[in-house]
């Protein structure tokens, strides 16, 4: 468990020049906990509610939770809080429903959230936890109780065989017999709850690495070696290429001629792409023409660029276009600390509008791969009938890459388009300086 810190610019620059000799950027922080199975809170409350849950009650199996209360109300802020967490409300069993009907007076709600109203005693709350307890649709089961002027069911809260159940017992928080954590308020007991089953699904997740085929070290070493700055074009392609990405490919081009043969050798419609100095967003800077057709159309292009651009104009790249699809961004910078950062998200025009990406540390397990391209607030709506296999193969060797070859220090891949028969690079930068190798998989805290 870790609390974090230094969350803000303020955090750290307090953290630099205290304890910390550099300030680690809070999102390769965030991947390293995650990567790692480190519970990360924001709050001493939050560290203090996960550290009872972690100590005195057994993992949950899933994320299916009953609620038991009798209190209606604050049953339904456990649950919505539930939801909140990623939590799921179980679906009661119809014979559990029997069962409980039996129990509660005909004005209690029999289904989840179960309220068994403010009549029932201590013995009868705790009968209705163990029929709710025994329901093989139910992971966990938060209670929910208040004192009433017929008494305080609390008492009733006991242990269920070996599913865990957290107490809910307004404005107390505390340790109840049996080694049951009891906390204040609904949405601390659901949020401990989620950390629960946090850790099961971490503790469960595959441990295995894939082993990639189609790669040639030695070429991409050599695309490397003795470069510093930004690759050019056609290094670019051959570095990806040396590790079996699917890489649309172009012919850089130097002048008008050469660019009108690239395209009529394509015979097909192309895309030209300026390389300049200083050019780094190609759309944003005015050097991208789309679907050319044509000879004439390609000179024109190219003049254009040449007197946008001037003496900083090193060539035109030549593409054929590519099939239209959905957009990724998938991307690598390396923290100076912990390696290489692999991140994806949306791609091409979204990229800087929405800023919805996900990030993990090389190398990649084929989990870590998972959670990264999953990892985005809209990835089910990217992904959505799309070969994902394809998508985590690139995110595979893009790791790959970064982890053989320390000197690539940046590589963006922007965009990956996703069609029907996997996905294709479109367009891709990446940035080289010499680094030593060091080993991947040892991440520490170096002093000065």
């Amino acid at each position: 468990l870790a609390i974090r810190a230094a969350t803000s610019e303020e955090g750290q620059r307090a953290a630099a020049s205290h304890t910390a000799s550099t300030a680690t950027p809070s999102v390769t922080r965030d991947a390293l906990f995650r990567q790692a199975g480190v519970i990360a809170v924001d709050s001493v409350p939050e560290l203090t509610d996960a550290v009872m849950a972690l100590s005195w009650q057994p993992l949950p199996s899933g994320r299916s939770v009953a609620v038991l209360s009798n209190a209606g109300g604050l049953g339904v802020l456990a649950a919505d809080a539930c939801v909140h967490n990623g939590l799921r409300l179980a679906a009661l069993g119809e014979e559990t429903r029997e069962a409980l009907a039996r129990l509660v007076p005909a004005t209690a709600s029999v289904h989840n959230p179960v309220d068994t109203t403010a009549v029932v005693d201590e013995e009868t709350f705790a009968r209705c936890l163990d029929v709710i307890g025994a329901d093989p649709a139910v992971d966990a089961v938060i209670t929910v109780t208040v004192p009433t002027a017929l008494g305080d069911p609390t008492g009733g809260v006991h242990n269920v065989d070996g599913k865990p159940v957290l107490a809910v017992r307004t404005g107390q928080t505390e340790r109840l017999a049996g080694e049951i954590p009891c906390y204040a308020e609904p949405a601390r007991a659901a949020a401990a709850l989620a950390r629960l089953a946090d850790r099961t699904e971490w503790l469960s997740r595959p441990r295995e690495f894939a082993r990639l085929n189609r790669i040639d070290l030695d070429a991409a070493k050599a695309v490397v070696a003795g470069e510093e700055g930004w690759l050019a074009p056609d290094d670019v392609v051959a570095l990806l290429t040396a590790f079996g990405l699917p890489v649309l490919g172009g012919t850089l081009t130097t002048t008008e001629e050469h660019a009108v043969a690239a395209q009529q050798a394509y015979d097909t419609p192309v895309a030209l792409k300026a390389v300049a100095d200083d050019l780094l967003h190609k759309s944003k800077g005015g050097g991208v023409e789309l679907n050319v057709t044509d000879a004439g159309g390609v000179a024109a292009a190219f003049r254009a660029f040449r007197q946008r651009f001037g003496d900083r104009l090193r060539g035109v790249f030549v593409q054929p276009m590519a099939s239209s699809g959905r957009e990724l961004l998938v991307g690598v910078v390396t923290d100076e600390k912990f390696g290489p950062l692999v991140v994806t998200g949306l791609g091409g025009v979204d990229t800087d509008l929405l800023d919805d990406r996900a990030a993990a540390l090389a190398p990649l397990s084929t989990a870590d791969a998972d959670d990264l391209m999953h990892g985005f607030r809209t990835a089910g709506h990217v992904l959505a009938q799309t070969d994902e296999q394809a998508v985590r193969d690139v995110l595979l060797r893009v790791a790959e890459l970064a982890g053989a070859l320390p000197e690539v220090q940046e590589l963006d891949i922007n965009p990956l388009v996703l069609t029907d028969e996997g996905c294709v690079v479109v367009d891709a930068r990446v940035r080289v300086a010499p680094a030593e190798h060091a080993d991947p998989f040892l991440r520490r805290l170096r002093t000065s």
